[in-house]
């Protein structure tokens, strides 16, 4: 299973970087010299249209396994992986502007829920995933 040419021009585009293929990964490296930031991500295509998102950064490696779907959003200027069960979402943010963010095992409901009643931690992995409830 291969990642859609369509989808990899979608990521292209909005990173304004080109992927290197290899015989079993995408990778695409994205900087950012404002804020002397560089992110590495891969993407590991798998069984049953799924994903293995790596990312690493100057100090941190992050992994979103089992992704079924992603988000790029141009006005955000950012694209979400997505990987989800049948009650929780997980989400992997790479932002244009060199930021990375990993929300793991976030209950469907607090997406879902009055974002006045939540608390800060959970108020902000809700804003952040928000958007995933848009492609289900």
């Amino acid at each position: 299973m291969k990642i859609r040419k369509d989808e990899i021009s979608k990521i292209e585009n909005l990173f304004s970087e080109k992927f290197t293929e290899t015989e079993n990964s995408y990778t695409i490296n994205i900087r950012n010299e404002n804020i002397n930031s560089s992110i590495s991500v891969e993407i590991f295509p798998e069984e049953n249209d799924k994903y293995l998102i790596s990312v690493y950064t100057n100090n941190t490696h992050l992994q979103l396994q089992a992704c079924s779907n992603f988000i790029v959003s141009e006005m955000l200027e950012e694209i979400l992986f997505i990987s989800e069960t049948g009650s929780t979402l997980s989400g992997l943010i790479i932002s244009k502007q060199g930021d990375c963010a990993l929300y793991s095992n976030v209950d469907k409901n607090v997406l879902r829920s009055d974002f006045t009643e939540l608390n800060s931690e959970k108020l902000l992995a809700a804003v952040a995933l928000s958007i995933s409830d848009t492609v289900n």
